[in-house]
């Protein structure tokens, strides 16, 4: 599931570039995955929430 959240986060990267804001992000992932995915994510990757991940994975996409 993490590689899956990862790659819809680098869709919308793509798809949008800079012009989300990382609230945006988080909606269009909470539109497409449950909270529990979603909460399960962010714990594997060892942030403690969704939008540490969510930033974490755009900047290191973004370089």
């Amino acid at each position: 599931m993490n590689h899956q959240i990862s790659n819809t986060i680098g869709e919308l990267l793509e798809k949008h570039g800079a012009s989300l804001s990382i609230a945006d992000f988080i909606t269009q992932l909470k539109a497409k995955y449950s909270e529990s995915d979603l909460e399960k994510f962010y714990q594997e990757l060892n942030f403690s929430s969704l939008e540490q991940a969510v930033k974490a994975i755009v900047d290191d996409i973004k370089g």
